[in-house]
């Protein structure tokens, strides 16, 4: 049964301890925090082929902040240290732990712990609240574990299961004729996505094996057994429907 995953169900932590044991506390009132994946592609024409295939070779994850200040707010308070005493290299670093509240491990939630460089873009440009914006800038891979949130929801505590890799999988799927098939429905764990005028479509996947992937799009025949794994590069995979 598909469900609606709400912004609120994936909730970022920033540490602001200054010792080696984590303070994870919750990034509150941030009018913005949104992620880009900033993709570097690989585009090429193959002399047999019609049309342009494009690969995925790597990502510059970026995720775009934006907040209210708050005094006592100490994720704030980090931020704007970072940013007031114009610091960086090692000094501009945070560690950010975000939380999938729709994944749920035992007595907590699945979670990624990542480090990224604080890049200030500007501050006070409101005239209601003294604002600060910018972006965090992905500066290491990520590490996949459990988190445990405080009843109050304020605070969390993360155990490292993995430092997991992402690569994306490049799906082209054409027809028989080896035509491009567009709006192709494939969906992978639950997750879906659609291929584009040229037939396909880049996934980005932690690295594992993936099997009972579905294609499907209404005149054909769906593919439910569609199988991928990913190890430690890109994949193309390509996929031949029938005409139903």
């Amino acid at each position: 049964m598909e469900k609606l995953v709400k912004r609120s169900g994936k909730v970022a932590f920033m540490d602001v301890s200054t010792t080696s044991i984590a303070n994870f506390l919750r990034m509150t009132k941030f009018t913005e925090i949104s992620k880009s994946k900033n993709p570097t592609e690989y585009s090429r024409t193959y002399v047999d082929e019609d049309g342009e295939v494009t690969d995925v070779t790597g990502y510059s994850e970026e995720i775009s902040y934006a907040f209210d200040l708050y005094q006592g707010n100490l994720v704030h308070q980090k931020l704007v240290d970072i940013t007031d005493n114009e610091k960086t290299g090692n000094d501009a670093l945070v560690k950010i732990l975000q939380v999938d509240f729709s994944k749920p491990i035992d007595d907590g939630y699945e979670a990624r712990l990542r480090t990224y460089s604080t890049v200030p873009d500007a501050e006070g440009d409101s005239t209601d609240a003294y604002t600060y914006s910018g972006a965090f800038r992905k500066n290491s891979g990520f590490t996949i574990g459990k988190a445990v949130v405080s009843k109050d929801g304020k605070t969390a505590t993360f155990t490292p299961k993995e430092e997991v890799a992402e690569y994306p999988v490049t799906f082209v799927v054409k027809d028989s004729s080896g035509a491009p098939v567009e709006d192709a429905k494939i969906t992978i764990d639950g997750v879906s996505y659609l291929t584009d005028a040229t037939g396909i479509v880049v996934a980005i996947l932690d690295a594992d094996s993936y099997s009972n992937i579905t294609v499907e799009k209404e005149g054909y025949t769906t593919q439910d057994d569609v199988a991928v794994t990913v190890s430690n590069k890109a994949v193309l995979k390509e996929i031949t429907l029938a005409e139903a």
